[in-house]
């Protein structure tokens, strides 16, 4: 049922546009207090015989107090609506007959922006406002108030001593009825410049408890002029002659704050069905509903599928509201996790891993296909049935085929040079010191290899470009590395090149290290030569897929094998302090 409520809400929320469309966004600002339970160390206090005195630890319950008193509820009565009713306390505890304390307990944390406290007495001679941040089990003071600081607290006046814990403002006895106390969790000299979802700002604005211990009572001495209206003359006496008879009484209690949603949601929702706001329409809610592609009681997280990089609150100086990005899965994973490895080995680029891979798919992005299966040659990768157990074995990345023996080509339709008789076994070897006819299996001569050869385009490769690092990040290679070749080797099955790695921009599974490695090219076994050509003695940028089965760097037709330059280094480097798009 409170599911139900949740998206109800939210549909109706959704019919005007949202404040938090490619921007920082917070909710609305409220009394903390409206609707939540007030508790004091003292009992009901009025007119009424029925005086309540329980221990220090004992909160009130409101419900018991006869309706002639003056229970803590009333604090958060609307002063104009309501300009007669107050809360009064008792006379305080046996031991400590001066002290009481209001207490306010939140299902969960808040952001606390000011605290406004309106005395019907005199203001004490000394109080705290404090916090927790662990439901009550330690607290924090925000301030401390005292006419003297040093004799009260052992701390400097923050007139004398700017940024002091302890101030002497807002002690005066005077006015003897509608005194403040107002406190700014924020100072507000930095407020203006500081982002209020930053670190050090939830530092001091976050809170699951606020209590307000009253410490010391004072009186003020008022007078009746002969017209019978009373006016204070501010001193201060040791004994009341004011209309109250106990020692503390206020009128308003005012907690301003919001739900903490770090920049990422405009509305909040009760925290719990336990809480319906509907009796109170003021009372601030505690669960955020998120935007930006976050989740989590407090926006706190990215969204099941949105790890591709680390979570961040939104700027609330600049605007800018840092969404979290979706993870590359294509299709085949419904959540995926940060992985600091993953982030630190692409440059601070990508770090999301697909958990859970489904349709026979493995990989950090799901894009290669289990063990036993294969890329179907004619199907996309987001494509459920890409991996299949029919046809011939596909690299689950290039989708270029391993073919038969004597079978070349990206999807195994020919004869490579030297072999004839294409059919369901492979093709058959020349017996010829040179080449064949790949149909009948007769001998060329010289002239007639070499014209096939050109025809077939054998050993023609395409030059790669690489205009922008955009192009690294739309393909989302395995690995990208700065390499020199060594050398190179003809197994007759493949080739090994021997490389040496200068540095990592990239890496997937496959642990890279800098120093010697091999790469293997894929066009051998197809073309009988290596495409993109790889001179030995150069340095080029190398990009494409990975083996994780077989440890291997592979290089296909499609991988990025450009020479390396100074210029295309600090394109590369520009690119990756930026990210991907």
């Amino acid at each position: 049922a409170q599911l139900l409520k949740t998206l109800i809400y939210s549909l109706s929320l959704s019919v005007s546009v949202s404040r938090c469309v490619d921007h920082a966004c917070s909710p609305p600002i409220g009394n903390l207090a409206s609707g939540r339970t007030l508790h004091t160390l003292s009992g009901c206090w009025g007119n009424s015989s029925h005086h309540h005195s329980p221990s220090p630890h004992s909160p009130v319950t409101p419900h018991l107090c006869p309706k002639d008193t003056h229970p803590p509820a009333h604090m958060t009565d609307d002063p104009f609506l309501h300009p007669d009713t107050w809360w009064e306390s008792g006379a305080g505890t046996a031991l400590q007959p001066e002290h009481d304390e209001i207490r306010l307990d939140l299902e969960t944390k808040f952001c606390l922006s000011y605290v406004v406290v309106v005395f019907r007495s005199p203001r004490p001679a000394a109080m705290a406002i404090e916090r927790s941040l662990d439901f009550g089990k330690t607290w924090q003071p925000l301030k401390l108030f005292a006419h003297n600081c040093s004799a009260e607290f052992g701390l400097s006046d923050d007139f004398s001593q700017p940024g002091s814990l302890c101030t002497s403002r807002y002690t005066s006895a005077t006015p003897c009825r509608g005194g403040e106390v107002i406190l700014r969790t924020l100072d507000p000299s930095t407020a203006k410049t500081l982002d209020p979802y930053s670190p050090g700002a939830l530092t001091h604005l976050t809170l699951t408890n606020l209590r307000i211990r009253l410490l010391k009572a004072q009186t003020c001495k008022a007078s009746v002029n002969p017209l019978g209206t009373r006016h204070t003359d501010g001193a201060l006496t040791s004994t009341s002659t004011t209309e109250n008879s106990a020692p503390y009484a206020i009128q308003t209690l005012l907690a301003r704050g919001t739900c903490l949603c770090h920049g990422h949601a405009e509305h909040c929702v009760p925290y719990n069905s336990s809480l319906d706001t509907r009796k109170d329409s003021d009372m601030v809610s505690g669960r955020c509903l998120c935007t930006h592609h976050t989740a989590g009681h407090h926006c706190e997280k990215c969204a099941p599928l949105y790890n591709e990089r680390p979570w961040r609150p939104a700027n609330g100086s600049s605007g800018a509201p840092n969404p979290c990005q979706k993870c590359e899965c294509h299709g085949h994973a419904d959540s995926c996790h940060f992985s600091q490895r993953a982030w630190l080995s692409s440059g601070g680029v990508s770090g999301g891993v697909c958990d859970d891979c489904r349709h026979n798919t493995v990989g950090r992005r799901c894009q290669r296909c289990r063990h036993g299966y294969h890329r179907h040659p004619s199907l996309p990768l987001n494509s459920p049935y890409a991996c299949t157990q029919e046809g011939p074995w596909c690299h689950s990345r290039s989708g270029q085929c391993h073919c038969k023996s004597g079978v070349g080509g990206t999807s195994c339709s020919h004869c490579l040079a030297g072999y004839w008789g294409f059919g369901e076994e492979g093709c058959k070897a020349c017996a010829c010191p040179r080449s064949c006819d790949p149909t009948n299996g007769h001998c060329l001569d010289r002239d007639q290899s070499i014209s096939q050869c050109v025809c077939k385009g054998k050993c023609s490769c395409k030059e790669k470009r690489l205009r922008s690092v955009s192009d690294l990040c739309k393909t989302k290679y395995d690995y990208a590395i700065k390499a020199s070749v060594l050398s190179a080797h003809d197994k007759g099955s493949h080739a090994e090149v021997q490389v040496k790695v200068c540095k990592v921009f990239r890496s997937g599974q496959v642990a890279l290290y800098l120093g010697n490695n091999k790469i293997y090219p894929l066009s051998w076994t197809s073309r009988g030569c290596t495409c993109p050509v790889l001179n030995p003695g150069m340095e080029y940028l190398l990009a494409g897929p990975e083996e994780v089965e077989t440890g291997h760097l592979l290089v296909t037709m499609q991988s990025v094998v450009v020479p390396w330059t100074p210029r295309l280094g600090l394109l590369l480097s520009d690119g990756l302090r930026n990210g991907c798009p």
